[in-house]
């Protein structure tokens, strides 16, 4: 009776804890501790038909209740799917970005109190790196970089102790190659990227390539794979090196095969891999070890662990983190497809972009072959460089001159109001031709009706919309009048090309002024030159090289700043420099049409009357 009697006490302990008491990690416990006290008196022999129910119910709750503390306790937290900022309470306006309406709520499990999972130095991503790589952390973890003593979940490899700059800068032989090697991609279309990476691609880095849906961005990565594992491989095919994983969450392998088989992609030193578990790509590059890795995309896979569907601001962010604990603790590159939202940005947090090395877009129209591979950051070079592609049914193709390619369906006709001006991206220089059209609309009063006139229209492909504006307002002020307000502006980049470079200025505004007047521009002059707020020409960077590719695409005069230039500047090149200070010179040289001021036609003094009127004499003061 007494081994019965303690038994019932004990279960009744159990039942009060579990349902009196809060679902914490302390209460799993100071349970676990009571279920250790009774099993010795043997629980399973008590039969009494009025305390089984109970039993079993105490049984089940405990077990919900176990499970519960060892998972950790679920937290809402409110996270900004602008920038990733997370709080614990919902804001109108993101304290971190100033984004209005971007809390969304999240529940996320708690972090482990302790155990190798609590170490991994971060959320679900780090601690999915951590549990695979506790079988082979000795030998370095994930990837190819075996023999480097790293922590569990690490970012980064740490060494030893604190090194000096001078002495990590110092090579150790006359042999020794640069601090930080790069891979490099053969052919063509390898030195094409390579000049958008910086020099090639480093190891352990974090590279994520967006752009809009069916530019090209899956097209680009399969090719680099195929680049990647050709390095790997010898003549006779025989892989020498990890080779490259491929991993695609959106296609089947058989489609992704179909796609490289179509494009003439070497397929030795690749492997494909169709899975969205994030767990089961991580688990086949500890297999294979590959030399890099290629997800597509990160929108697309899932970690178990982490809250939300594929997509969210969670997940995104989590699998982003384990992927950079892979490539950091491995050494092996990680190249990740990133979708965008309509305004153009990466689908999901901004901390993404934060989290990568490197950060490429490719832009490009679905209605035209040119593809432009622009870097937006860059820790391991500039952001300057551009590559140029054209689409085509085998892949990407470099553009070996780009000039060419712009201008080579250059439309020579009066009715055109076209001007050829030279940006130079990067290194690079390369000619565009920019269009203007002007369409005046009726007056207000026309007809003898009085409805109002609607505004304007204003439309800008390939240049930014403030800048066109600025522009207009110099126009308005000082060269063509108040009159090129009431006429409809639309600008045009030929090529499907985005301009950010200022000195295209000078060519934008003599395009909307010739076809303001009516008047084409010259054929073989080109312009460039930035424009000042107040209509003067201001000097630009590397005006040689500009100069030099314009002569090289057949220009005979330029058009172009008179400060920061020398008129011996064309003698090498045999092209004549047409030298401006003002925006109204440069309209008068390249059209011959004096400019009208509507500042000086309204105030002819120059000065300006004041807002309110002068007060009427009083009649009754002389009295």
């Amino acid at each position: 009776m007494r081994r019965t009697r303690v038994s019932r006490e004990m279960i009744a302990n159990i039942s009060s804890i579990v349902t009196n008491a809060p679902r914490s990690s302390a209460t799993a416990r100071g349970v676990s501790r009571v279920v250790r006290a009774v099993k010795p008196h043997g629980i399973g022999a008590i039969h009494h038909p009025t305390h089984d129910a109970a039993r079993r119910a105490s049984v089940r709750t405990f077990a919900s209740s176990s499970a519960k503390g060892a998972s950790g306790k679920s937290k809402q937290v409110y996270v900004c799917e602008e920038c990733g900022e997370d709080t614990k309470q919902w804001y109108g306006q993101c304290p971190s970005c100033k984004a209005w309406d971007s809390l969304k709520v999240v529940r996320v499990a708690s972090e482990p109190a302790s155990g190798a999972k609590a170490n991994a130095g971060g959320g679900a991503g780090a601690r999915a790196v951590a549990r695979i790589a506790e079988n082979d952390i000795v030998s370095g973890g994930i990837g190819r970089g075996g023999g480097r003593t790293t922590r569990v979940g690490g970012w980064v490899s740490e060494t030893s102790a604190p090194r000096a700059l001078r002495d990590v800068l110092k090579p150790k032989d006359s042999s020794s190659g640069p601090t930080m090697p790069r891979m490099s991609l053969a052919g063509e279309l390898g030195k094409e990227i390579e000049r958008v990476l910086g020099g090639g691609v480093v190891p352990g880095g974090l590279i994520l390539v967006g752009g809009d849906p069916g530019v090209g961005k899956s097209t680009i990565l399969l090719q680099v794979a195929g680049l990647m594992g050709a390095r790997d491989s010898g003549a006779d095919g025989e892989l020498k090196g990890g080779g490259v994983l491929y991993a695609s969450g959106e296609e089947s392998v058989e489609q992704v095969a179909g796609r490289a088989e179509r494009m003439n992609v070497d397929p030795n030193g690749v492997y494909l891999y169709s899975a969205t578990r994030l767990e089961n790509i991580l688990e086949a590059v500890q297999k294979l070890k590959p030399s890099a890795l290629v997800v597509d995309s990160i929108q697309t896979v899932f970690l178990e662990d982490a809250t939300g569907s594929p997509g969210s601001v969670s997940q995104v962010r989590e699998c982003a983190t384990a992927l950079l604990h892979a490539a950091k603790t491995s050494g092996m590159p990680v190249f990740i497809v990133g979708h965008v939202t309509k305004s153009g940005d990466i689908a999901g947090p901004r901390v993404l972009e934060h989290i990568v090395d490197v950060v490429l877009y490719l832009e490009g129209d679905a209605d035209r072959a040119v593809r432009i591979l622009r870097g937006h950051k860059n820790r391991y070079g500039s952001t300057d460089e551009v590559g140029v592609f054209q689409m085509s049914d085998e892949g990407m193709k470099p553009v070996a001159s780009p000039s060419a390619l712009f201008l080579g369906e250059r439309i020579l006709s009066p009715d055109v109001s076209a001007a050829p001006t030279v940006t130079v991206q990067g290194s690079r220089p390369f000619m565009l031709e920019i269009q203007a059209l002007t369409a005046e609309r009726g007056d207000s009063g026309e007809g003898g009706g009085s409805s109002m006139m609607a505004p304007p229209i204003r439309t800008a492909v390939g240049l930014r919309f403030e800048r066109m504006q600025l522009l207009l307002a110099v126009l308005a002020k000082f060269v063509l009048g108040r009159r090129v307000h009431k006429h409809d502006i639309f600008i045009n980049i030929v090529g499907g090309m985005k301009l950010e470079d200022p000195s295209t200025d000078v060519a934008v505004a003599l395009a909307i002024a010739s076809s303001f007047v009516e008047k084409p521009l010259p054929p073989d002059m080109c312009f460039f030159g930035e424009v000042g707020l107040g209509g003067e020409l201001r000097p630009v960077m590397q005006a040689e090289r500009r100069i030099a590719e314009a002569a090289t695409m057949g220009f005979k005069r330029v058009l172009l700043p008179e400060a920061g230039s020398t008129p011996d500047m064309g003698r090498k090149s045999g092209i004549e420099l047409v030298r401006c200070n003002t925006l109204a010179d440069a309209l008068y040289a390249a059209l011959g049409v004096k400019p009208a001021r509507s500042a000086t036609k309204s105030q002819p003094q120059g000065s300006w009357p004041s807002k309110f009127p002068a007060k009427k004499k009083n009649t009754f003061d002389d009295e």
